[in-house]
């Protein structure tokens, strides 16, 4: 069972809630994705905790963080993430993120190029994403998946649980008990924001320093001719992989979890 401590940091105004496996050894910072919350890392924060002071932060709008405000962009989740690691004091840590948690990841690389040890992005939203839906416009339709993420975090937890069960029958019930308390508690006001860099992988990969660990499937959002890609136009001194897991989706260390964690952990000991 995962052992951890909590508390918050404030960042211009904004309370950021956090987790914490402690203990004086190297920081390794989890990034959760959209709708989900730092303890949706606790399979994966258990297996590092050994090694690592593990960190996991809520973003604004998810957990217990603070919601999002008009004026939220998704520099903000960049700049927070950076105020914890100096209001931690801790330096260089390696810094792992899912999907939104991914895209938060490869900006601190770019803008903060001496922060990360290295990044780990577990399928980053290189690819084709829907659009946020307008604030204040009554007639815009809501995709499928919006809809039904607002729906389950309006009902009763062991029917988010059960929804999970037949959505995604192969998740071990460790990770959809989380998975279920995260959807009560993120901000539905989320899909009308900008959460994720408009820039493109392509303009961002070249700026990348620090080394970097790229883990997709056969069924996500990252294809193999973008890692490919990627590959190309890596121009930094320090190393760049890729691992392609088969039989997953977007959820890849949920839904083949030996295989995710054979990846970071051959990354890691590379390092």
């Amino acid at each position: 069972m995962l052992e951890y401590t909590d508390g918050y940091v404030n960042n211009n105004g904004v309370k950021i809630h956090y987790y914490r496996t402690g203990g004086y050894k190297p920081p390794f910072i989890l990034l959760h994705g959209a709708t989900d919350n730092g303890l949706c890392w606790t399979p994966v924060a258990e297996m590092l905790s050994a090694q690592y002071d593990v960190i996991m932060p809520d973003a604004q709008g998810h957990g217990l963080s603070d919601r999002l405000d008009s004026g939220f962009t998704y520099e903000r989740h960049t700049d927070q993430v950076v105020s914890l690691v100096q209001e931690l004091e801790k330096i260089n840590p390696i810094i792992m993120g899912h999907s939104m948690g991914a895209d938060t990841a490869v900006n601190i690389a770019v803008t903060h190029p001496s922060l990360p040890k290295a990044i780990i992005l577990e399928d980053p939203p290189w690819g084709p994403l829907l659009p946020p839906v307008p604030e204040n416009e009554e007639e815009q339709p809501a995709e499928d998946f919006r809809e039904q993420l607002s729906r389950l975090g309006k009902l009763p937890l062991e029917e988010i649980i059960e929804e999970g069960r037949k959505r995604d029958p192969s998740w071990s019930e460790e990770e959809r008990l989380v998975w279920a308390k995260a959807k009560q508690q993120f901000d539905p006001s989320l899909f009308s924001k900008p959460v994720i860099n408009p820039r493109s992988y392509e303009d961002l990969v070249p700026e990348i320093r620090c080394a970097t660990l790229l883990i997709f499937a056969d069924a996500g959002i990252v294809t193999e001719g973008t890692a490919k890609r990627a590959a190309e136009l890596w121009k930094s001194d320090k190393p760049f992989h890729w691992v392609q897991i088969k039989g997953a989706g977007h959820n890849i260390r949920r839904e083949q979890y030996q295989a995710f964690t054979q990846a970071l952990t051959k990354f890691l000991k590379e390092l």
